[in-house]
Order: C-alpha cells, then structure tokens, then sequence
C-alpha cells in the first residue's frame, strides 16, 4: 500500500483513519459527519484513491493522507498497512466490506460504518444505512456519536484545501487575466441523468457576467470536457478550467467563489462543505438524502412533475423534464439571493 505524498513516519499511531470511497461527493459528506472528531482535535488520517485523498492532504483537517495506487487493493496488504500505523479507529462509511475486514484483521479496537448485509459483523459501531430515511450525513454522524458520545453534536465547520492549492489558484486566476469577483458553473455529474441543460447553464452565466460577475468553469473527464465545450460557446468570456485542476485547486476556486451552480455533484458538495452559496437543481435524486450539505444551499427543482425522484440513469421521457423543464427566472432568483445574503 502506497503512502502517496506522505512519508510512513509521519503517519502517527493512534490515528483515526477515515476511509472514502471515489465518490468525493460521498468523502465531503463523510468529512460533515466526523465534524466532532475534528473540533475535538483527534488525528485524523484519510485513506483512499489518490485523487480523492488529494482534496483533503495537506490541509488543516487531517494529520497525513494515504494514497492507494489503484481502485482496488487486497485486504492482507491493508491489514498489514493498518497493522504498522495501529490506528485507534478506522471509520468507513462507503458500502465496501473490505475496510472493515481489514481493520479487524489489524486488531483496529474501533471501527466505525454501515453496517448493511452482516458488515456489523466486522464492526464495533454502525447503522443499517439502507434501513434509515435521513441524510446520509446524519445516518453517518450517528454512527460517530454511538462511538463517541461525549464529544457532542455536530455542527458546521467549513472546508479549505491546503494553502499551496490557494496559491496555485492565484496563479492561474492571474495568467488567465480573471480579477474580480466571479462565480462557478459545475456542468458535471456522475450520471447524465443529473445534469442541469447547457442553455439554462448559459442563461445563468450570462445573468451573471450581466451583473459584473466573472464565470468560471470546473469539471474534469471527457462528458464535463464536452459540456464545458458547449458552454464556451455560449460564454466567450468565460475561464474554461476542466481538466485543468486537481480536487484541491478546484476546491480553492469554489472557496474564493460569489456562488456555485451545479447539481448532485461532487463540485457542489465541496461548495456546499466550504460553507459557499450553492445552487444545486435536483430531479432523479433525492434531496432529503443527498442534497449538498452546509449552511448556504439552496436546491431547485421541478416540483409540478410526478416524475421526481426516480432513481435511474437513463431518463425514459422525451426531453428529460425534471433537468430541462425549469424557469430561468426562478433559477436566476434563487442563486441571486443566495449571493446577496450575509
């Protein structure tokens, strides 16, 4: 098992390590839930696929990052890895056993997560997730008070990336001639199925570039690149950034942004951990579960359809209504007063 960027004697015994999967949208909820771990002062480490440990090494919030050199890794290896470090609890919320089963062939004495399909048997706190209607932040957080008791509820603590990630965002921002204010389109998601229409993105970057505002495009892979593509043409003036950052610099874009506009996403819920007013339209998915989580989110979606909230990748009705059937107005509005508040 690879260290990545961090030396193994940095990487402190008795450490709580915090295993994400790579969803980061799932490791910034993961990051809401252990807020008490962190306001307490605990060392905590987070382990997983390199890109997505990358979003949270070096900053302020952990102690060390473990890097994993691929998406998979056998459970021996990750025993012995945790075996060296003796970690005081592993806590893994993703729905992998693997982890888990690691973490007590470690002799890890805590180990934290869901709990579905006999997983409990390998832990020593968890939840049947599936069986819970709340958030999935508060179904994770609750996992972490039933181990922790007396370190008390949670509450908000914003996001920031290292300072390097900073630092390279104001390089950029200068080389691409952006000063001022701006805002940030995040066109992206996981599924086709969740993604805002290019038009109502493009109205809403021209409303902003109306009122003085810059706009700022992020994303990463070949669908986001397109997207983006599509956009540029809309919006000459804008920065297209995808594929340009890593999760770090992208997170220090979002976090010097007006406001962000995007889905259920990634991008939208480092927004929304960041503590940045985020704009997040909704349709197949479910916002009482996985809406981005913090203090300035505002979700929008099409509340006349029946067809909200079916859960499927591939919409099976002529013009994808729930992602394409919104008032600009309304959106516009909503982000507005968004940006406008304390």
């Amino acid at each position: 098992m690879d260290a990545g960027s961090q030396k193994a004697f940095m990487i402190p015994t008795g450490a709580y390590w915090i295993r994400v999967n790579r969803f980061f949208g799932d490791a910034m909820m993961a990051f809401a839930a252990i807020e008490p771990l962190r306001r307490a002062g605990l060392p905590l480490v987070f382990w997983g696929p390199a890109p997505i440990v990358d979003l949270f090494a070096g900053s302020a919030h952990v102690v060390a990052t473990v890097a994993e050199p691929g998406r998979k890794y056998g459970i021996w290896q990750a025993a012995r890895m945790l075996r060296t470090h003796r970690p005081a609890a592993v806590i893994g919320f993703p729905k992998s056993a693997r982890p888990h089963a690691a973490s007590l062939l470690a002799g890890v004495p805590l180990r934290l997560g869901c709990g579905d399909g006999g997983v409990s048997l390998l832990l020593s706190h968890s939840v049947a997730f599936y069986q819970r209607e709340e958030h999935f932040v508060e179904r994770y957080a609750s996992v972490v008070t039933r181990a922790f008791p007396d370190l008390g509820p949670m509450a908000f603590t914003p996001f920031r990336p290292r300072a390097e990630a900073f630092t390279k965002r104001d390089a950029q921002a200068v080389e691409s001639g952006l000063s001022g204010d701006y805002a940030v389109l995040a066109p992206g998601a996981n599924s086709g199925s969740k993604r805002l229409s290019v038009p109502l993105f493009a109205a809403l970057g021209r409303r902003l570039e109306a009122e003085g505002l810059g706009v700022v495009i992020l994303g990463a892979g070949s669908d986001d690149q397109w997207l983006a593509t599509e956009l540029s043409s809309a919006l000459p003036r804008a920065l297209n950034l995808v594929d340009r950052c890593s999760l770090s610099l992208s997170a220090a874009w979002i976090c010097r942004a007006r406001g962000v506009v995007g889905m259920d996403s990634g991008l939208a819920h480092i927004a929304a951990g960041a503590g940045v007013p985020t704009l997040a339209v909704f349709g197949p998915t479910r916002p009482q579960h996985s809406r981005p989580w913090g203090p300035h989110v505002c979700v929008v979606r099409n509340e006349s359809l029946t067809c909200l909230e079916c859960m499927t990748f591939h919409c099976p009705l002529p013009g994808h209504p729930c992602m394409n059937d919104l008032e600009e107005d309304v959106l516009w509005h909503e982000l507005a007063a968004l940006m406008e508040a304390p």
